[in-house]
């Protein structure tokens, strides 16, 4: 299961309302160059759920092309929790009209004067013959978004002062 440790000068609590914040969301997706961002947020029993839907373009690999098209429709479930110094995150991707999906575990926690933000993921495609290099293709993108994704939130982060 690949995974990715980001460091944040900000405590828990700052990266955790930072992160769950659904304009934020939205701005870094928009920042990203997805479209079509739509984000809702529910509350009850302790859980924060966030479900967000989007358009994004991917640049295929060549044994891809002719099975996928370079735009989709992601559909994404984070489920946070309290743990607690820690926040927790179990989250669900779904790639609408592909056989895959990405499951990731997410943990915030304190790091020193900051917080590490720790993401797992394992990436599942569902086609013969092709299964393992779609899978490491996936998991190669996942990992460069997750990296993306957090760039930009230490920016802004660090910009708020």
């Amino acid at each position: 299961m690949p995974n990715v440790t980001i460091n944040y000068k900000q405590d828990v609590d700052t990266v955790y309302q930072f992160v769950t914040d659904p304009e934020n969301i939205k701005k870094r997706c928009e920042a990203s160059g997805e479209r079509n961002v739509r984000i809702e947020v529910e509350e009850a029993g302790g859980t924060k759920v966030i479900n967000s839907t989007r358009e994004i373009d991917s640049d295929l690999p060549g044994f891809a092309k002719k099975l996928f098209s370079p735009t989709n429709t992601i559909v994404e479930r984070r489920e946070w929790r309290d743990a607690g110094e820690k926040k927790t995150c179990k989250s669900h991707i779904d790639v609408l009209g592909t056989p895959g999906k990405i499951d990731f575990n997410i943990t915030i926690s304190p790091s020193g004067s900051g917080c590490a933000y720790d993401v797992e993921f394992q990436v599942t495609a569902k086609v013969p013959l092709i299964r393992k290099k779609l899978e490491e293709f996936v998991a190669r993108t996942t990992m460069e978004g997750v990296h993306e994704e957090h760039d930009y939130n230490r920016r802004v982060l660090d910009a708020a002062g």
